[in-house]
């Protein structure tokens, strides 16, 4: 899959250090290798949300909206948080408003 990211995400991304970097562009890269979601794992759809995934990846959350493209799929990574604030009113606001 095609991967795009957020200047939130990269923001946050660039905070990061040590084993949770790591683990965050592990994540990334599955996401690339993936022929479909079913192969990404720790990935779930967000009920509420048509098109928006989040992988989880150890205390972080990362969030995705899925758009569908005629040349194939693309991701794009949105939002990287905290598992605390991952589905507070403000972060699922900002996830509608990206949702197709």
């Amino acid at each position: 899959m095609k991967v795009d990211f957020s200047k939130e995400f990269t923001k946050a991304l660039d905070n990061l250090s040590g084993k949770i970097h790591h683990s965050v562009v592990e994540a990334i890269n599955n996401v690339i290798d993936a022929n479909s979601l079913e192969e990404i794992s720790n990935c779930r759809k967000i009920e509420s949300l048509n098109s928006v995934y989040r992988i989880r990846i150890g205390s972080k959350r990362a969030f995705f909206v899925l758009h569908i493209q005629i040349d194939g799929d693309l991701v794009k990574f949105e939002y990287l948080v905290s598992r605390g604030e991952s589905y507070d009113k403000k972060n699922m606001e900002r996830l509608r408003k990206r949702n197709i």
